[in-house]
Formats: structure tokens, C-alpha cells, sequence
């Protein structure tokens, strides 16, 4: 799985099999565009919207033996129902306020809930402040390339990715 960030909410995550562009309320696998609650599978891809609180549809999206979970513009915390709903994760995009999304210590609340392998920042304005609040000293990336077996055993790694111009 490589996972490229183009700019506030948007990445494109390059499978095996498939091309997948996430962008708000919207998942696009090849073209194949989902915008809302429901199962839906398209060349190997496994996508679950999961309707929230306030009208909008978070993804939790299966391919590779990885599950990743895309937030999108969450605006509130979210309920220990959808927190079941959206089972294991072994990487959270998470927005951190920008755009009036949920604030870095927020999102700090989201993700211990969530308790994914790794996370991805997004939507943030200054990251300064959510790396001092996690403890991160690494730098940005390009692009980041994952499996996995990439992942340490309880040890979630923060991965801070450089918006495509």
C-alpha cells in the first residue's frame, strides 16, 4: 500500500489491483465512487461508510490484509457504537482541526478509542502542536509505503506526510 497526501482531506492510497482517491464525504476506487453509509466491494477493495452523528460518513477500508480508517471532516468525538462498528485499524487518518474539525486534543481522544496501529494526520493548519501533544520527532514524508508486517507489536507509529503540489 503506498499512501500519497495531496492536500487537506485528500490522499490517494495506490493498492496492488486498484487506485483508491479519498476526498470528504467521497471514496473513489477507479472510478467506482462511494459517498455514503453501506458495504461495497470494487477490485479487491473492501469499503464500509459508517453513517455518524451529524450526517456525515466515515470509511473503513479493507485491501492488502490492512484496514485503514478515514475520518474525513469529523467534527465531534464519536460514540462507543461506531467505535465498535469500526473494529480494528491499523491506520487512522485523522483530521486535527482545520476546516472546524475536532481539535489536536480531540483527536488525541479519537485515536487512544480507536487504538490503531498508526495514524495520519490531516487537516491541520499547524502540526506543531499535535507532535508535541504525541511526542513526535521524526520528520515529514513524501509518500509513505506500508505492509503490515511494517508495524511494531503495541507500539503505534505517527506518520506525518507532505501534501503533493
Amino acid at each position: 500500500m503506498q499512501i500519497n497526501y495531496l492536500s487537506s482531506d485528500k490522499f490517494e492510497v495506490a493498492l496492488k489491483g486498484a487506485r483508491v482517491n479519498l476526498s470528504g464525504e467521497t471514496i473513489d476506487i477507479d472510478q467506482f465512487i462511494i459517498n455514503g453509509p453501506g458495504e461495497y466491494e470494487r477490485k479487491g477493495v473492501f469499503v464500509e461508510g459508517i453513517g455518524i452523528e451529524d450526517g456525515k460518513t466515515i470509511y473503513v477500508i479493507r485491501a492488502e490484509d490492512m484496514s485503514l480508517c478515514y475520518l474525513g471532516k469529523l467534527k465531534s468525538k464519536l460514540s462507543d457504537e461506531i467505535i465498535k462498528r469500526i473494529g480494528e485499524v491499523d491506520l487512522l487518518l485523522v483530521p486535527l482541526g482545520e476546516d472546524g474539525t475536532i481539535s489536536d486534543k480531540e483527536a488525541n481522544a479519537v485515536i487512544s478509542q480507536i487504538d490503531p496501529q498508526g495514524v495520519i494526520p490531516m487537516l491541520y493548519a499547524d502540526i506543531s502542536a499535535f507532535k508535541t501533544l504525541e511526542g513526535i520527532h521524526n520528520g515529514e514524508l513524501d509518500t509513505l509505503k506500508i505492509k503490515k508486517s511494517d508495524f511494531g507489536e503495541g507500539e503505534r507509529s505517527f506518520y506525518i506526510l507532505k501534501p503533493k503540489k
